[in-house]
């Protein structure tokens, strides 16, 4: 094994020294440009010099006070990178004949492959022939232990007691700055033969299987990864009681109101109903200023694992939009209203309670307001059990218990649900809902449209909000499904900002946001009457940076601007 292990690494170490005059000279135009300081280059090792002249998108730079070999990359981002490393290295396996099996969720970012010691070593060439020259890592499962190039090998000693290793490449995304490494790389584990029975045994317990039997060779079957691709799993443990296995759909709500023709017939239905038409009613719901396009950047950075996003729109598409698309589809009131007639509406307690009604929706999904972002990776266990009961996260808000006649049309609206909700189940809905993704569930949905038939067809047809309507989508939705055994308390961590208080824009200016916030809603409230509305541009400026990279589904556009602006710290 030691001798096939540097054997390995050597011969790669040799096709690097060959390489040309030319080579090299690119190699110190690469990190003479990266490094700091001048002396870095003398002391930066032979391997990392070789590595960074033999291909364009490399570079030296330092890392925690150590030279390393990097990959440049437009966009990146975290789900994909990983999935990608998952892929190269499980390739790297297959050609070379290794049984390798997951052990992680079906919706895990991070790969975590099994694999026999009988077959470590020659997994460990295989990584080092298939990857070494493209400058990858790799980091023993002990973290005392600095990461190690695979070029060089891997000490034959150290393999006899390995547990497991991280495989990954240190990636600079050239968009924001930021450099990526081993959190987001591919793990191995290595199960060892159980001392009392034929079977082998994972190194720990964090895996969705522990123990499986030795056998050559393995029972291994496959399943659909979240981005199509195909991995390995042990063929017992498909449709895990543990793990969220089902598809999940979002679905936006999104109305543009600079659209003169929505404008337009916005004013016709106001004068028909004999409304002041000078001054239309709460323009904060209406307009957009960039938070649906960087709300779905952000969904694609960091939960490309939903299957499809729906997009309900009244006969509108944001311009930077391609349609069609596989991964999104544009879907008109006209399609989904079970009462045309009701349309033209601009009530979204009337359109949430349709929603359920999208042709290919998913049974799971979330709900999703344009001004709701993530920021942070979440998987579908932050928002269903495995189960399929919903996660609700509340606000620590509650409904007011006065008069109705204090009540505003939206408290008067909730005051509706919650008398209903009371009447059939004697509980009282008083916690509002965090400002968050929603999940929804189909049948749940259907049970409400038809217990709450009366009750939503009048919603329905009020185009805009009233006191007589109820919030089908989220109260009568969630409160049910509490009240009937199909949801449970969420322990997302999520921010709120009302962005029409400078105080607020000041701080969200100054520092990152918090590490434990996943989700943040941007809501952009009106300032107090006789005040100044907050500053137009700072808002669209602010997610620019905030979410810089483009999504698969945005048609090509001029980003030098988006470059410019990243910020690498947010």
């Amino acid at each position: 094994m030691e001798f096939e292990v540097r054997r390995s690494a050597s011969a790669s170490w040799r096709r690097l020294r060959r390489s040309s005059s030319r080579i090299r000279r690119r190699a110190a135009r690469t990190f003479g440009g990266t490094l700091s300081r001048p002396r870095e280059l003398l002391t930066a090792a032979p391997v990392l010099r070789d590595l960074a002249g033999s291909a364009e998108d490399r570079e030296i730079t330092a890392y925690r006070g150590r030279l390393v070999i990097s990959r440049r990359q437009r966009d990146v981002t975290v789900w994909r990178l990983a999935a990608d490393t998952a892929t190269a290295v499980a390739a790297a396996l297959d050609r070379a004949g290794v049984e390798y099996f997951a052990m992680h969720p079906p919706y895990a970012r991070v790969a975590r492959w099994g694999v026999p010691r009988r077959q470590l070593d020659t997994a460990v060439r295989a990584l080092v022939r298939a990857l070494g020259e493209q400058g990858f890592y790799y980091t023993p499962q002990s973290r005392s232990d600095h990461p190690r190039l695979l070029i060089e090998g891997v000490d034959p000693d150290a393999l006899e007691g390995l547990r497991g290793l991280t495989v990954f490449q240190y990636v600079r995304c050239t968009t924001t700055g930021k450099l990526y490494g081993a959190p987001d790389g591919c793990r191995i584990a290595v199960w060892d033969q159980h001392p009392d029975r034929p079977t082998l045994l994972a190194p720990d317990r964090r895996s969705t299987v522990q123990e499986i039997d030795d056998r050559s060779p393995l029972q291994l079957a496959t399943r659909e990864r979240w981005d199509g691709r195909s991995e390995p799993v042990v063929a017992r443990t498909l449709a895990d009681a543990s793990t969220v296995e089902f598809p999940i759909d979002a679905v936006y709500l999104w109305v543009d109101d600079s659209d003169p023709r929505w404008r337009a017939r916005r004013a016709a239905v106001r004068t028909r109903l004999g409304l002041d038409t000078s001054t239309p009613p709460a323009a904060h719901q209406f307009r957009d200023r960039g938070e649906l396009r960087a709300s779905m950047r952000s969904l694609e950075m960091y939960a490309p694992w939903i299957r499809h996003i729906y997009l309900v729109t009244d006969d509108q598409r944001p311009a930077w939009l391609i349609a069609p698309h596989s991964r999104v589809t544009v879907v008109d009131h006209q399609e989904i209203f079970a009462d045309p007639g009701a349309l033209p509406t601009y009530n979204s307690h009337a359109i949430g309670s349709q929603v359920h009604r999208i042709p290919g929706l998913s049974d799971h999904y979330l709900l999703m307001n344009d001004d709701v972002m993530f920021t942070r990776p979440v998987s579908p266990d932050d928002f269903f059990t495995p189960t399929g009961q919903l996660k609700v996260a509340f606000s620590r808000s509650r409904r007011p218990d006065i008069a109705r006649e204090h009540q505003t049309a939206l408290e008067q609206a909730r005051t509706n649900s919650a008398e209903l909700l009371e009447r059939d189940f004697g509980r009282r809905a008083s916690r509002l809902f965090a400002h968050a993704p929603v999940p929804q569930r189909r049948d749940v949905a259907r049970e409400v449209a038809e217990r709450y038939a009366e009750e939503i067809a009048t919603t329905v047809r009020s185009p805009f909000r009233a006191a007589t309507d109820v919030v089908p989508a989220s109260w009568l939705n969630l409160y049910t499904a509490l009240l009937t055994g199909r949801a449970t308390r969420s322990s997302l961590r999520f921010g709120y900002y009302n962005v029409g208080e400078p105080t607020v824009r000041a701080r969200l200016d100054a520092r990152p946001l918090p590490g434990e916030i996943k989700v943040i809603c941007l809501n952009d409230v009106p300032p107090r009457s006789g005040e100044e509305d907050a500053d137009p541009e700072w808002l669209s400026g602010w997610l620019g940076r905030r979410f810089p990279i483009p999504a698969p589904f945005e048609l090509p556009m001029a980003r030098g601007s988006d470059e410019e602006s990243a910020d690498p710290a947010s």
